[in-house]
């Protein structure tokens, strides 16, 4: 008889689904949320913007080191896996990536990653970062097909996964990163990670994802995870106003992520086309797009670009300004690695810092582009080794 699959079981019809939070005192991941038990944090959390799905993990330094683990993340097109082993900077090797499509489940995906290696699963630590809310016993992927059973999992594998949102996952690593890995974004030199800081991290690709980090003065790292790309749309001008509306007839609410991610350029071009007067049946595809406008070799991919680069600053500017994150902005994802010129020319600082009363306070801020391909997988692993 075969072990169950994380696929084969979901949680029974109206239950709750919650993992159970760690008890106060202990060290190691917390979750705080509404529902369930309150706690003295829990009025506090529920006055960050209604927007934001609270999770915060604390990492204690001086962690002893722990057996073999696995990480795996779930970005909506790939999903790859790692080894850890607990040491103090949580190095992951033996990665290996995979498109979502190759499997019917994520189990599958799974299995096939611990059989290539001759691994047997049983008992072994497991941390997975998802592109979507990391809540529940069934877990939806917005832009990917699969679900994942925290219960399921926990069955397979014979111990508690953590499962924690992909962006929160990158914001673990942040502090481990040096200024080598920073490309800066406008002229405030970009900076590390530094103890008493704040910091926001914020990428496109198969959608918008952001998170918060903050690094306590004892060096504590606490990471709050957010579905903020889901927030609605504020056109600053006639043209994004025009973007809203054709938008809007397509898809009903309409989110940042629906222009902030690779199929967003690829609405944004479109829409620019139809309204140029020469619509396209298929938009170029967002690599494409990027290309074009970089080398200045089509009109609206260039226009497409720029006015990508300006509604991902007044973006990450509001976010900012809701998460107190004064500190510095990461970008992350090769997406915005390939728009980097564009970033610095397009209209991105000049909106995120264009605030009204609080436009001198953002000038201030430092953005840059941290170039790290396994940044998630590092990150699951920091946050496995701190539970």
């Amino acid at each position: 008889m075969r072990s169950p699959r994380a696929d084969d079981l979901r949680s029974p019809r109206g239950a709750a689904g919650r993992r159970p939070s760690v008890a106060a005192g202990r060290r190691g991941p917390t979750t705080f949320g509404s529902g369930g038990r309150t706690n003295k944090f829990a009025a506090g959390s529920r006055r960050v913007n209604r927007f934001l799905a609270v999770t915060v993990l604390v990492l204690w330094p001086g962690r002893g080191p722990v057996e073999q683990q696995l990480v795996g993340a779930i970005d909506g097109d790939n999903v790859a896996f790692a080894l850890t082993r607990g040491n103090e900077r949580a190095r992951i090797e033996e990665v290996r990536r995979f498109p979502t499509s190759a499997f019917p489940t994520f189990t599958d995906a799974l299995q096939s990653y611990t059989k290539g290696l001759g691994l047997r699963p049983d008992g072994v630590g497991f941390c997975l970062a998802v592109a979507g809310v990391s809540r529940g016993d069934v877990i939806t992927l917005p832009n990917c097909r699969w679900f994942v059973s925290v219960s399921g999992l926990k069955a397979f594998l014979r111990t508690d996964p953590l499962i924690i949102n992909d962006f929160a996952a990158t914001a673990w690593a942040v502090p481990s990163a040096d200024v080598t890995q920073l490309v800066r974004i406008g002229a405030v030199p970009a900076k590390p990670a530094r103890a008493g800081g704040t910091y926001l991290i914020v990428g496109t690709g198969s959608g918008l994802g952001m998170a918060i980090l903050s690094v306590r003065e004892d060096g504590r790292i606490i990471v709050i995870e957010s579905e903020g790309g889901h927030a609605s749309f504020a056109p600053q001008n006639g043209e994004e106003e025009a973007m809203l509306t054709a938008l809007r007839r397509r898809f009903g609410h309409v989110s940042f992520e629906r222009m902030l991610s690779r199929p967003g350029l690829e609405n944004i071009y479109a829409i620019l086309a139809e309204q140029s007067g020469r619509p396209v049946a298929e938009s170029p595809a967002s690599n494409r797009i990027i290309a074009s406008a970089a080398s200045c070799t089509d009109p609206l991919a260039a226009r497409a670009a720029k006015l990508f680069a300006a509604i991902l600053g007044n973006f990450v500017g509001n976010a900012v300004l809701t998460c107190g994150a004064w500190d510095g902005v990461f970008l992350v994802e090769p997406m915005l690695g390939e728009m980097l010129p564009i970033l610095n020319t397009g209209g991105f600082r000049s909106q995120f810092a264009s605030k009204g009363r609080m436009s001198r306070a953002l000038e201030r801020v430092p953005t840059a582009w941290l170039s790290n391909d396994t940044a998630t997988l590092a990150g699951a692993a920091a946050a496995l080794q701190a539970r």
